[in-house]
């Protein structure tokens, strides 16, 4: 066969989009035009791939082997054997392939042809022997590689980390803080502490056209490609309208680098496995740096925690199949387990003060198919039950704050919030004119088409599109809407509020409007954390977003009578309830859930009266009542807009009541004013 005759392939391979194939190409058509071969350009396929990883896909040798399979080629000529396979076993049976279909492969580098090996036992040898000192070349390779991306990072240059966003190289190459991005995320952080969750994050800064992360390092690879001559490059994604996700928020949110701490883990690489990285078990541990470089923090530590606590709290546990109208579900943590509070509905019955109703029941409690129990002290009780403790403490807690002060900071808060919301709506207003104008344009191009066919099907998927679009975007409107007007509500009801400063003063306006309780709780109340103090008895947690505490205590079994009272002169909102309700803003007090026992360090400027020691329920609640500082509370139906579903159904039991010694409505003003008396002095 003449040589001009012969059918040639070139294949040329390069690991990352920052190298060139041109060296290779060049140099393999040269040796084609030496031999006298023509090679035309769509006999050359070019890579651009990580050949590390057996088995991973490569568009351009699958369309080689493709045209090996089907058409008679006579060479294929390599730069090296790396080229073709990163180890021995897997060349070996690459080259044999090519061989059984009578393929004669020439590597340039090694500078050995590859030809049927049955009638060459020595070019056999050769060819076994090459092969594994090439393998051993890209191991040595690797090792020296990896060995020199660990002395660059102990010296101070990037890992890998300098890519996150907020940080960049300097002239040394070293990892620093980027000036322009650091504040970005120092805003992330503190406007996810400040209430905004994820989704409201990104929209904000997309509405403000902050660039995405993932912008800089596109313009690094482009300019990067541009000074090496390479061509720019071509992505699936539109590279000009990238936008902040979700997702990124909340990866950036975890990253410790953040608060200074460096930690990168360089494991032993592995040619030969084909899994990808993130699937690999039990790989080996070469080396684990692990510094804290001050000069590369952008939050400070309790940022960061702060964070931390609210993502988990918003991770665990979430319970959105049962959806019920309830006032404290929200907010509620079982102490014991961690898990958050579902909404159920009791079963059990009372013949005197109450009737069934929905209760607050520990998540780590539910035991179903699909969920198994976890949690084996949590609570389940009565919403009405919490839902009047709750109301009591935060009284005798708003006796002691300039709640006047706080809600004008609220106000002002909201209405910023208000401002960005709408400057978000107006945003996505902007999307769909655009997306509108983009429609239209494409329907006039389309409509010139003389295959009407062809225009029909064109124009009916740009319609569709273009619906898809639309809808999304008056979906996100609508939502951006009524969180509006979400908002506008709450500042009028904190509004309401700030009629009268002594907000215990207007409690009977308060409990009466279950919207105004609603923006109460909401506005106030940070976490209430539920613990199993006593086989009877439940201790409640209840964390102010100002960092007051409140402790009360709840009877999980029924009330006797001495532990109640009713009046109706002095109960307006039914019968009352005795239990603990002690401010511990101070944090005097403290618990162990292990050992249900209470501490009282003895340095409170309230509790003057009781005791420093360890205690557990029955000695600690005898000291209150001995003290005087025994409470009551009476229940709150938030369901039923504020019905006093505490005042006894039976006349007998509500008599009863009335003998009882203790004038509970009378005790509890008397706690109250000596409260008072104490934030006076």
């Amino acid at each position: 066969m003449n040589n001009m005759d012969k059918k040639i392939l070139i294949y040329c391979r390069v690991s990352t989009q920052q190298q060139t194939t041109d060296r290779q190409k060049e140099e393999l058509l040269k040796f084609a035009e030496d031999n006298h071969w023509n090679v035309a350009e769509e006999d050359i396929f070019i890579d651009v791939i990580s050949g590390f990883k057996k088995g991973e896909f490569r568009p351009e040798y699958a369309k080689m082997l493709e045209r090996v399979e089907y058409r008679d080629i006579d060479i294929i000529l390599f730069s090296e054997f790396s080229r073709l396979a990163r180890n021995a076993t897997e060349l070996l049976e690459q080259i044999k392939l090519f061989i059984d279909k009578g393929i004669n492969l020439y590597f340039d580098k090694q500078k050995l042809w590859v030809k049927d090996t049955n009638k060459d036992v020595g070019s056999l040898i050769l060819l076994h022997v090459l092969a594994v000192m090439s393998s051993y070349e890209i191991e040595l390779f690797v090792e020296r590689s990896l060995s020199g991306k660990i002395t660059k990072v102990q010296a101070g240059h990037g890992g890998g980390d300098e890519r996150a966003y907020g940080y960049m190289h300097n002239e040394n190459k070293q990892i620093v803080i980027n000036p322009i991005e650091s504040k970005i995320v120092a805003r992330i952080f503190e406007m996810y502490v400040g209430g905004y969750s994820s989704i409201q994050i990104s929209e904000i800064l997309n509405a403000e056209k902050v660039p995405a992360p993932y912008v800089r390092k596109l313009n690094e690879y482009k300019k990067n490609r541009e000074a090496k001559g390479l061509e720019v490059k071509e992505y699936k994604f539109d590279t000009d309208n990238l936008k902040w996700r979700i997702s990124t928020i909340n990866r950036l949110m975890h990253n410790e680098l953040y608060k200074g701490n460096r930690r990168i883990t360089f494991y032993k690489p592995d040619p030969t496995n084909p899994l990808p990285l993130s699937e690999r078990q039990d790989r080996e541990i070469v080396y684990e740096y692990s510094k804290h470089v001050e000069s590369l923090r952008i939050v400070s530590d309790e940022l960061f925690q702060q964070v931390q606590d609210k993502l988990s709290k918003a991770h665990y546990n979430k319970n959105n199949a049962v959806r019920h109208e309830n006032l404290l579900k929200h907010l509620m943590v079982c102490g014991e387990c961690g898990a958050n509070f579902s909404v159920g509905k009791s079963n059990e019955t009372s013949k005197n003060y109450i009737s069934g109703g929905r209760t607050y029941k520990c998540y780590g409690r539910v035991n179903r198919k699909d969920k198994p129990r976890t949690c084996t002290n949590g609570a389940e009780l009565r919403q009405w039950k919490l839902d009047g403790l709750v109301l009591q403490l935060s009284i005798q807690m708003f006796a002691e704050i300039n709640i006047q002060q706080t809600n004008i900071l609220k106000i002002e808060n909201l209405g910023k919030e208000i401002e960005e919301l709408v400057q978000i709506k107006s945003s996505k207003n902007t999307e769909l004119v655009e997306a509108e104008n983009l429609y239209k344009k494409t329907l006039k191009r389309l409509i010139a088409i003389e295959d009407d066919e062809v225009a029909k099907n064109l124009i009916s998927d740009a319609k569709h599109k273009y619906d898809e679009t639309k809808n999304m975007l008056n979906k996100t409107m609508d939502k951006l809407s009524r969180e509006i007007i979400t908002k506008r509500i709450t500042i009028d009801n904190l509004k309401r509020l700030n009629a009268n400063p002594l907000l215990i003063n207007k409690m009977d306006e308060i409990r009466k409007d279950r919207n105004l309780v609603k923006t109460m709780v909401d506005e106030y109340i940070d976490k209430i954390t539920i613990f199993r103090l006593h086989e009877l008895w439940l201790l409640v947690v209840v964390s102010y977003k100002g960092g007051e505490e409140m402790w009360g205590t709840i009877k999980c079994a029924r009330y006797k009578k001495e532990e109640m009272f009713y009046d109706e002169l002095h109960c307006h909102y039914g019968v009352e309830f005795q239990g603990w309700l002690l401010n511990n803003t101070e944090r005097c007090f403290s618990y162990d859930k292990s050992t249900h026992i209470i501490t009282y360090n003895g340095e409170s400027k309230i509790y003057v009266e009781f005791k420093s020691g360890e205690y557990d329920y029955d000695t600690f609640n005898q000291m209150i009542q001995e003290t005087g500082w025994m409470g009551c509370f009476p229940f709150y139906a938030y369901e039923d807009s504020g019905k006093d579903l505490s005042v006894p159904s039976n006349e007998d039991f509500g008599k009863s009541l009335q003998e009882n010694r203790i004038d509970w409505k009378a005790h509890n003003e008397k706690v109250l004013e000596r409260l008072f008396e104490l934030v006076k002095t």
